[in-house]
């Protein structure tokens, strides 16, 4: 396969920004299986333990794996704006608003270096193909 390193890089890119979607997911699930327990939880008869125990297999896989692929995509990125160089100016507004977001979750050190590196590589990013760069 004969690519070159911008095309591998916007693929890359791509794919990694497109896992990012994994988190919603998996929120989506834990938010299904807090919804099982609490009902759980509430129902007159005393608490079934089978179906507390399910709700909170749901909640704990659920959060693993969108978490495990949402890693993935990070580094992805990561390699792609990094190791191949990929510039594109949907990739530095990715980096500044998803950096953003993420610096209020667990990926906190991952969303301050995107933050930071897409503020200061921003007239990379947003030169046009072709453009003479300034001196």
């Amino acid at each position: 396969m004969n690519e070159t390193p911008s095309n591998s890089g916007a693929f890359i890119a791509k794919l990694g920004a497109w896992l990012q979607l994994a988190q919603v997911v998996g929120f989506a699930g834990t938010v299904n299986g807090m919804s099982m327990a609490f009902t759980a939880l509430n129902s007159k008869a005393p608490a079934n333990p089978p179906i507390l125990t399910g709700a909170v297999l749901e909640i704990l896989w659920t959060l693993c794996a969108g978490i495990t692929v949402s890693l993935v995509g990070i580094l992805l990125v990561l390699v792609a704006i990094t190791v191949c160089r990929y510039r594109a100016v949907w990739m530095f507004w990715f980096l500044c608003l998803y950096g953003g977001l993420i610096i209020f979750s667990y990926f906190l050190p991952f969303g301050l270096f995107f933050l930071i590196y897409g503020l200061m590589k921003k007239d990379e990013f947003l030169r046009r193909p072709g453009a003479a760069l300034p001196n």
